[in-house]
């Protein structure tokens, strides 16, 4: 190869990297920002369950601190912290939501690059588990074996003008196609389904040969 070739390479990496940067930080204050609300709201409630959550929120930090600076985590490190931020969330609104979170992985300790489901369970809090809005509910669905991991998560269509918002996720689900599109070009899909009453998004990664 030569030298003109590799100064290419070596450039297109960096501005890979930049830009990947760039998106990981856009998440990562924006998720602990509304972590942070849910423990302010337990504290000026005097609820008992607030030392709960700050050990929670407190794993959940030391994963956007120190693990989601890495190119990859295990599976196991993304399903943790989707459980960790459900189980917050839940203070917040309480037994009013029907949440579920099942997952069927053959081995935990396959790569995924970090940071990358939670921005759409985020999405569905927000759109979905709010307001007056009944029957709400969020489903989400993760499985993998040796080839591919597989997410789906669905939730209640939330108040008509937040409908419009959820579809292009603000810089959520934006951010996540750019990443994808950096992170596992044409290994990924990537599907946005609408019915009258509910939202859903299944993503696909191809992780093995």
């Amino acid at each position: 190869m030569s030298e003109a070739r590799q100064k290419i390479i070596l450039l297109e990496k960096k501005k890979i990297d930049a830009e990947l940067k760039a998106l990981t930080n856009q998440v990562n204050p924006h998720f602990l920002f509304n972590s942070l609300n849910v423990l302010y709201s337990l504290s000026l409630n005097n609820r008992k369950e607030t030392s709960d959550a700050i050990i929670k929120l407190s794993d959940i930090m030391r994963y956007v601190i120190y693990d989601s600076t890495t190119e990859l985590v295990p599976l196991k490190s993304e399903i943790d912290l989707i459980n960790n931020y459900i189980h917050l969330q839940k203070f917040r609104t309480g037994a009013k939501a029907k949440i579920g979170f099942h997952t069927d992985v053959k081995d935990e300790s396959v790569s995924i690059a970090p940071m990358l489901l939670l921005p759409l369970v985020e999405n569905s809090f927000k759109h979905g588990i709010k307001g007056d809005v009944a029957n709400t509910f969020i489903n989400i669905n993760l499985t993998s074996n040796n080839k591919s991991i597989h997410f789906s998560i669905e939730n209640n269509k939330g108040e008509a003008d937040d409908i419009e918002q959820q579809k292009s996720g603000g810089a959520g689900l934006e951010n996540i196609k750019s990443r994808l599109q950096l992170i596992y070009p044409e290994s990924f899909t990537f599907e946005i389904k609408e019915t009258d009453k509910s939202f859903r998004v299944e993503l696909s990664i191809k992780t093995g040969k």
